[in-house]
């Protein structure tokens, strides 16, 4: 979607509908952002949908916060950066928090930080890295994930499309013009 479509309430609304869906038995929504500011912005929007959403949004503080809010056996509507899905210490591999199914991560500018999964040499140091999305899908295994954005790329190396499936819907910028 383009930028000012409403993207942000279109999340808010489609965590309200997935919040509600009995199949997903009260589940545990993670509101992926690479920024704090977007973090912030995103937070500020689901705040005033708490009727919506049926329960206060929080934001992860830290890691070891974001591990206790991610601890719970339902519910939740749980606000971090990416960044925090990094382990503590350099050639770690992040603990798994949840082996639920009814985890949802919605991801936020879906087109960068989402990619990695696969080891890269790094000659310098000699050491094999990984990207952050690596280490969410460790720590998150049976979470399902819908990535929102404004710019899908389709490089050898990143493909938003491969990592996040078929687009459910466009609002492309000929659509914004068309709406004035």
């Amino acid at each position: 979607h383009t930028q000012g479509s409403g993207k942000s309430l279109t999340m808010a609304f489609y965590a309200g509908r997935i919040i509600r869906e009995p199949a997903m038995a009260n589940p545990t929504l993670v509101v992926l952002t690479d920024r704090n500011d977007l973090d912030d912005q995103l937070f500020g929007t689901f705040s005033r949908c708490q009727e919506l959403l049926r329960q206060p949004p929080v934001q992860a503080e830290s890691r070891a916060h974001l591990r206790e809010l991610l601890s719970v056996a339902a519910g939740g509507v749980v606000f971090t950066t990416i960044h925090k899905f990094f382990p503590e210490e350099k050639g770690d591999r992040h603990p798994k928090l949840s082996e639920r199914r009814n985890i949802v991560v919605i991801a936020d500018e879906a087109h960068r930080s989402q990619y990695g999964d696969k080891a890269k040499f790094n000659t310098r140091t000699g050491e094999y890295t990984f990207g952050f999305s690596k280490h969410l899908r460790d720590a998150l295994p049976h979470a399902s994930f819908i990535g929102f954005t404004g710019t899908p790329i389709s490089d050898e190396d990143k493909d938003t499309r491969a990592v996040f499936g078929d687009y459910v819907s466009v609002y492309d910028i000929q659509d914004a013009v068309d709406d004035g």
